[in-house]
């Protein structure tokens, strides 16, 4: 065999050609092989892509208010929740609360 000629299961073959000892049957651990060529530079491309993703948005972030009123006084409720069959108690929203419904802002904080 010449330097210059690829070695025995490193040709190329045309897709539904006869498999032979020239064509040999592809394996499970060479299709894997197949795929994960580029894959560490991929995986380096997306974890980049997220970390500018992160820092754009982390400029951004707000902790969420807990215990801040969006109700209306004295709109307050004791109903039957037709689910679960329990009281619970309902109110009509504030002007603040709608504002936030009409443009939401979505945040997603990894660890």
């Amino acid at each position: 065999m010449a330097s210059g000629e690829p070695k025995y299961g490193d040709e190329k073959h045309a897709p539904g050609g006869y498999y032979s000892g020239r064509n040999p049957i592809p394996s499970i651990q060479r299709f894997v092989e197949n795929m994960d060529k580029d894959k560490k530079r991929r995986d380096a491309e997306i974890e980049a892509q997220k970390a500018q993703a992160i820092g754009a948005a982390g400029a951004d972030v707000k902790d969420h208010k807990e215990g801040q009123a969006v109700g209306v006084e004295g709109t307050r409720k004791t109903v039957t929740d037709p689910t679960t069959g329990r009281q619970v108690q309902i109110e009509d929203v504030n002007a603040d609360f709608m504002k936030s419904v009409e443009n939401p802002m979505v945040y997603c904080k990894t660890l």
